[in-house]
């Protein structure tokens, strides 16, 4: 620890090593063979389907409301026998909350986003090297 010194600098006069005991083994798509980004590619794609799955769960308590909002706006506007304020804010109320409930449904969020672009550049590399 005597080799750095309080104003931030560094004075090594020989070799310096650093171990973090990590045990990850990380590489770059473009340094992996063939076999490893045919193995990765479909891993890649299981995870997006399974993000859609999660955003679909997590998004079905707004979908119940946006439909119980709808039944309530046509049961009092049938009970009522007009169109009446009630009857049109919770129409409107049921609208968006099931269009923002629907929207966020097929936007990829960014996750998604990120496994699609892994996708694209295991396709490319592939192409690239002629294993497709």
């Amino acid at each position: 620890m005597r080799d750095f010194n309080n104003n931030g600098g560094i004075n090594v006069k020989g070799d310096f090593n650093v171990t973090d005991n990590s045990h990850n083994e990380h590489k770059l798509l473009i340094h992996c063979s063939n076999e490893e980004l045919l193995r990765e590619r479909p891993f890649r794609q299981e995870n997006i389907k399974i993000e859609q799955g999660r955003k679909v769960k997590r998004l079905k308590p707004f979908y119940a409301v946006a439909l119980i909002l709808l039944l309530a706006a046509a049961a009092w506007g049938a009970w009522e026998g007009k169109t009446n304020l009630v009857s049109i804010l919770l129409g409107a109320g049921s609208f968006l909350i099931g269009f923002q409930s629907i929207r966020a449904t097929f936007e990829p969020n960014p996750f998604q986003i990120e496994e699609r672009n892994a996708v694209n550049e295991i396709n490319k590399i592939l192409k690239q090297r002629r294993a497709e």
